[in-house]
C-alpha cells in the first residue's frame, strides 16, 4: 500500500457516524434487548438452546425474505466469491452464542461481559488494520475507550458474585474475538454490494448450521409455553434478525473496529432496560457508565 492510499485507509478507519454507522448502533440497541426478553421467559431454559433457537428463527426469516425479494441473488450468493467470507462470518455467530454464554455461566455476567467487551473493538481494530489497511484513528481509540469505560461501568453497577474462572476467561475473549472476527468477515461479505438481506440469510444459515447438534442435547420443553413463544419470537425476529440485518447493512461503509465500537451501545440499552422492565436498581455507577457510552459514541460522531 502508497503512502496516499495509507492515508486514506487511515482517514477511513476514523470517519464520523455516517447513515452506516447510525444502522449499526440501531442494531446495536436490539442487541440490548436480549438480556431482559430472555429473563422474561418461563421454565429455565438453557442459555445455548435460547441462542440456537433465536438464530434458526432468523435464518428461516432472513431466508424466506431473500427467496421472496431477491431469489436469483441468493442463489448465487455463496458463487459470487464471497462463499467463504459468508461461512466464516456464520460460523463467528455460533461461536460467539456458544463461548458467550458459556462464559457467562463459568465467571458471571459481570466478568463475562466485560472481557468480551474488551476483546471485540480490539481485535477487529488489529484484525481490519492487518487486513485491510485500516488502521484505527486517534479519534476511535479515544472513543472506543471512553464507551468501553462506560460499558465496565455500567456491568460493575449490576454487582456480581461470582468468583473468577480461568476457563470463563477465556471463553469470554474467545467470544470478543467471535463477534470481531464476524465483523470484519460481515464486512468483507458485503463489500462488493451484494444485497444485506441476502447476505444475512447465508451468514445465519450457516451459524445455524453450526448451533444445530449442540441444541440436540437440550431440554425443549419450555418452547411448548405461548409466553416464551412470544419471546422467542421477538429474540429472533426483532433482536436477531432484525438487529444483524441493521449491524450488515451499516458494514457496508463503516470499518469493522468502528463497527465493533458502536456495539458497546449494547451494554447501555440492555442495562436502561433491565432497570425499567425488571425492576433492577439504577446506581450512580450506571449513571456514570451511561455518560461516558454517550460521550464515547457521541466523539465517534466528531472524527
Amino acid at each position: 500500500m502508497d503512502s496516499s492510499r495509507a492515508h486514506e485507509a487511515s482517514r477511513t478507519a476514523s470517519r464520523p457516524l455516517t447513515g452506516g454507522a447510525l444502522f449499526a448502533l440501531a442494531g446495536a440497541c436490539l442487541w440490548g434487548t436480549t438480556g431482559t426478553s430472555q429473563a422474561l421467559l418461563q421454565g429455565d431454559p438453557s442459555p445455548v438452546s435460547v441462542g440456537a433457537l433465536r438464530a434458526m428463527i432468523a435464518a428461516v426469516t432472513l431466508t424466506l425474505l431473500a427467496l421472496a425479494t431477491r431469489p436469483r441473488a441468493w442463489l448465487a450468493a455463496p458463487r459470487e466469491g464471497r462463499g467463504r467470507w459468508l461461512l466464516a462470518a456464520g460460523v463467528a455467530v455460533a461461536a460467539y452464542q456458544l463461548t458467550f454464554f458459556a462464559a457467562v455461566a463459568r465467571t458471571g455476567v459481570t466478568v463475562g461481559t466485560l472481557v468480551m467487551l474488551a476483546t471485540a473493538p480490539a481485535v477487529a481494530g488489529m484484525v481490519g488494520w492487518a487486513m485491510e489497511g485500516l488502521r484505527p484513528g486517534r479519534i476511535w481509540v479515544i472513543a472506543t475507550l471512553v464507551s468501553l469505560g462506560g460499558a465496565t461501568l455500567l456491568v460493575l453497577g449490576a454487582g456480581s458474585s461470582a468468583p473468577l474462572d480461568g476457563m470463563g476467561l477465556a471463553l469470554a475473549i474467545a467470544a470478543g474475538a467471535s463477534f470481531a472476527l464476524y465483523s470484519v468477515a460481515g464486512r468483507r461479505a458485503a463489500s462488493a454490494g451484494t444485497d444485506t438481506v441476502v447476505l444475512t440469510s447465508w451468514i445465519f444459515l450457516a451459524a445455524s448450521a453450526v448451533l444445530a447438534w449442540p441444541l440436540l442435547g437440550q431440554d425443549l420443553a419450555f418452547v411448548a409455553e405461548p409466553h416464551n413463544l412470544l419471546v422467542l419470537a421477538w429474540l429472533g425476529f426483532a433482536a436477531t434478525a432484525g438487529a444483524y440485518l441493521l449491524y450488515q447493512k451499516g458494514m457496508r461503509s463503516i470499518d469493522a473496529a468502528t463497527a465493533a465500537t458502536l456495539a458497546l451501545a449494547e451494554p447501555l440499552v440492555a442495562n436502561l432496560l433491565a432497570v425499567a422492565v425488571l425492576g433492577e436498581p439504577f446506581t450512580w455507577l450506571m449513571g456514570l457508565g451511561v455518560a461516558l457510552v454517550i460521550g464515547g459514541l457521541g466523539l465517534l460522531s466528531r472524527a
